[in-house]
């Protein structure tokens, strides 16, 4: 498609039912205008990008630019957090572009029966995230080594008490999982992230996603915080859309 002289294409967000009752987002990525193409059953929530941009060699090069990448995923995710709550929804894999509109018609009615399932069941649900960080523990300081046989001892010492701590800690952990996970729709423990991700110097012994009813979230952010530990912290993030309750096919 050619628009005011630049080819464009379109960017889908996301698939939710024809007849779901919310309002898009004004913008989404590239500060486009949000839309919806609805066909049968389903509807996309699409906005029209510059090929210059989102073209499949373009967007390889502007993945490599971190600011570009940071902006506009968050503008993906802007796009389908609001919708969350508001209406089942599949979310699509950043970058999902199309050429015209009619290949968005043609995505939704050939895979209508998968992604009617799937908003089936995701209807009523929402996606929460648990991390679990390791505090720091302060420990009691040994006498100066008076040798290097007494050096050698304390550091011995400390990597010992250091690896009981995490054997102990990753117990807790175990078992605060577990308990998520027999409580929720679904379950999924992710790698936790490194420190240059997550945004903090204390280890990541949990990074899970739970599927939790949407009028359920109080009482699961209540079981997860009744498990917090002197040694332990929490931290319960969403709703966010299930990113991780979509099957690789659906989230093409």
């Amino acid at each position: 498609m050619i628009q005011s002289g630049v080819e464009v294409a379109w960017y889908v967000y996301g698939v939710v039912p024809a007849d779901a009752s919310f309002k898009p987002a004004a913008e989404g990525v590239a500060s486009t205008r949000v839309e919806v193409v609805t066909e049968g059953g389903l509807a996309a929530i699409v906005g029209r990008v510059d090929l210059d941009e989102f073209g499949e060699e373009a967007l390889r090069r502007n993945l490599e630019d971190r600011a570009w990448l940071e902006q506009t995923v968050s503008a993906h995710d802007g796009v389908l957090s609001g919708a969350v709550g508001m209406t089942p929804l599949v979310p699509l894999r950043f970058g999902t572009v199309f050429r015209d509109e009619t290949r968005v018609r043609e995505l939704l009615g050939a895979r209508e029966a998968e992604f009617t399932a799937a908003l089936e069941r995701l209807r009523g649900c929402v996606e929460l995230g648990v991390k679990v960080f390791l505090l720091d523990e302060e420990r009691s300081e040994e006498a100066k080594p008076t040798s290097g046989r007494d050096y050698l001892l304390q550091k011995q010492r400390a990597r010992d008490a250091t690896s009981a701590a995490l054997s102990k800690a990753l117990d807790r952990v175990r078992d605060l999982h577990e308990h998520l996970a027999s409580i929720a729709g679904g379950a999924r423990a992710n790698s936790p992230q490194p420190p240059e991700l997550s945004g903090r110097r204390e280890p990541m012994l949990l990074n899970a996603a739970y599927l939790v009813r949407a009028n359920e979230q109080p009482e699961f952010v209540a079981a997860a915080e009744d498990h917090d530990d002197p040694g332990l912290e929490i931290v319960v993030t969403g709703p966010w859309p299930a990113y991780n309750f979509v099957e690789a096919e659906e989230a093409e």
